[in-house]
């Protein structure tokens, strides 16, 4: 289903992204990323430093509010900037969800574009990252 941009309005929410980042997940994103803090990959190390077990890193979660947007968005335009604020980790495997909505409708610089606000929520009704992402459609 493609998305009908004319349709958009301010408060519209995008359809919730259901995820479970697995412990492979992360071991891959560490060796793409060249980064291997134990805690992402050694349980016996993220306990150490007070986890309840590996963490999700950031940047794979800051990814993952990538692709809520992108499976949102599809071909209908794409994504002009996203920043994102780490509130608390996400434990490997357990469940998260990245939802959003349309904050704003505007033109800009001859271009229609709008801004989204989301938030990834952990398995506690928590929100472990709020992101704020401008898109513009083509």
């Amino acid at each position: 289903m493609s998305l009908d941009v004319a349709q958009l309005k301010e408060g519209d929410e995008l359809p919730p992204l259901e995820l479970a980042p697995d412990l492979g997940q992360v071991i891959r994103y560490c060796g793409m990323a060249w980064a291997f803090p134990p805690f992402f990959y050694d349980i016996e190390a993220a306990r150490a430093q007070g986890m309840p077990g590996t963490i999700v890193p950031g940047p794979l979660k800051l990814g993952l509010v990538y692709r809520a947007i992108h499976e949102w968005l599809g071909d209908a335009g794409w994504v002009r900037q996203v920043r994102a604020a780490h509130r608390r980790p996400d434990i490997t495997g357990r469940p998260i969800v990245v939802v959003g909505n349309i904050a704003r409708l505007y033109e800009e610089d001859g271009a229609d574009r709008a801004d989204l606000e989301l938030l990834v929520i952990n398995e506690d009704n928590q929100p472990s990252v709020r992101a704020f992402a401008i898109v513009e459609f083509s």
